[in-house]
């Protein structure tokens, strides 16, 4: 179906629910991907989800990142199992300014609960933690997820979470860079654009992801019109200055390209942000017409690239 096995694809794929389904699982057999994301649809118990989890680790010829969209709040995907509604950024962040000492030990005590649920079923991988900065009119689908409008609230606290995280063995994805928060509408849906100038995003949202220590980060689906005409996943400015200002050493992937914000066809939402500098492309409907189009995009680029490099 395109890359031979010992190429890994640079892409991660939802999939479409509680069981692996024939073209999932040939996909998986027939190629090296680099990761799956998963979300409620595919959880319908634990015991269920992690024979899931497991299926895909056996077919895998490749050890592949297995990423729960988890951050407690309204963006917890085990919701039929357990609550974790308390625990949005926000709560997080007016804790740690009322009573430091008890938000190290209920924060402590929120990661270890995850990590402790994580290992068990075999997620390897957490999309958390989100360093947007927030404002008054920041929008809904970022709003409470955010720790604080004070930046070195939201650096503090994203540092920790991530450093708690990873130092228990599972892998942070920060999200979303270089900044959610000054966006008045869902990429979800339409592409949102910021117009404050470079100086005063450097200072401000930017700077909350300076020195961010996470193995991952993913990019926002967002025009910042004074850096570039071209979106964040797609603007080698952007990812450059990701790397080189904000000194970022892991790896960078985009946001879901289903999203809406990107209206471009397949092969440029796919191609585009590795050209970029990206290196992963995230895509999460479970879309299985879609997934090996992605493959066969990939498998082109890839030959390309090693072509180039001879």
């Amino acid at each position: 179906m395109g890359i031979t096995k010992n190429k890994i694809n640079p892409v991660i794929f939802g999939l479409n629910g509680y069981y692996l389904n024939q073209n999932e699982i040939k996909m998986i057999k027939d190629n090296s991907i680099y990761g799956f994301i998963f979300f409620k649809r595919n959880i319908k118990n634990l015991y269920q989800f992690k024979s899931l989890i497991n299926h895909i680790r056996y077919l895998s010829s490749n050890n592949p990142i297995l990423m729960i969209d988890h951050e407690g709040g309204r963006i917890n995907r085990f919701n039929s199992i357990f609550s974790q509604t308390k625990y949005t950024g926000e709560y997080f962040g007016e804790l740690y300014k009322k009573n430091k000492k008890l938000f190290y030990i209920e924060s402590k005590n929120f990661v270890k609960t995850n990590v402790n649920l994580f290992k068990y079923l075999g997620i390897n991988t957490v999309a958390y933690p989100v360093c947007d900065l927030r404002r008054s009119n920041t929008h809904d689908v970022i709003g409470d997820r955010s720790f604080s409008e004070d930046i070195s609230i939201v650096k503090k606290l994203s540092s920790h979470f991530i450093h708690e995280y990873q130092l228990r063995g599972i892998s942070c994805i920060s999200k979303h860079v270089p900044g959610h928060g000054l966006s008045m509408q869902d990429s979800h849906f339409v592409l949102p654009v910021v117009t404050k100038d470079k100086s005063y995003l450097m200072k401000n949202d930017f700077l909350c992801f300076k020195g961010v220590k996470s193995k991952y980060m993913m990019t926002a689906h967002i025009l910042y019109n004074s850096l570039d005409n071209m979106i964040a996943s797609y603007s080698k400015k952007i990812i450059s200055l990701v790397r080189n200002k904000f000194n970022f050493k892991g790896l960078i992937m985009t946001d879901d390209i289903c999203m809406k914000a990107l209206n471009e066809r397949l092969e440029h939402k796919v191609t585009q942000p590795l050209i970029a500098g990206c290196d992963i492309i995230l895509h999460c409907s479970g879309n299985n017409n879609e997934m090996n189009k992605i493959i066969s995009i990939l498998s082109k680029w890839m030959n390309r690239k090693s072509i180039k490099k001879h």
